[in-house]
């Protein structure tokens, strides 16, 4: 049986991801999307949800808006290493449905 992700134990302060030559690629997929991306997400409003059935090894899908670009969607995955601390993304993509709705939604209640 597959081990959950654990947001809750994910060093957000430190190297939170686990990137390497699998899925790196993955990162770069979708138009100018990238690693600094990653960074800049978890500097600006980070949110998170729990990934659907439909995202495959992703548990949670992390949300946010770097400065100047559309809301970006990142599932993560546990890391393939078992370190408890990091979280494999496994794609990023501009937000859309109802990830963006909830992401949305949190941002008018911080306000």
């Amino acid at each position: 049986m597959r081990r959950r992700l654990d947001p809750s134990l994910i060093d957000w302060e430190g190297e939170p991801f686990e990137i390497d030559d699998v899925n790196r690629p993955h990162l770069f997929s979708h138009e100018h999307d990238g690693e600094q991306d990653l960074d800049d997400i978890l500097e600006n409003d980070r949110f998170l949800t729990e990934a659907g059935p439909d995202k495959g090894d992703a548990d949670w899908i992390m949300v946010g808006q770097p400065e100047g670009e559309p809301p970006l969607a990142v599932p993560l995955a546990p890391s393939r290493y078992g370190n408890a601390r990091q979280a494999r993304p496994i794609g990023i993509y501009p937000a859309s449905g109802e990830v963006l709705k909830e992401y949305l939604a949190w941002r008018r209640r911080k306000r």
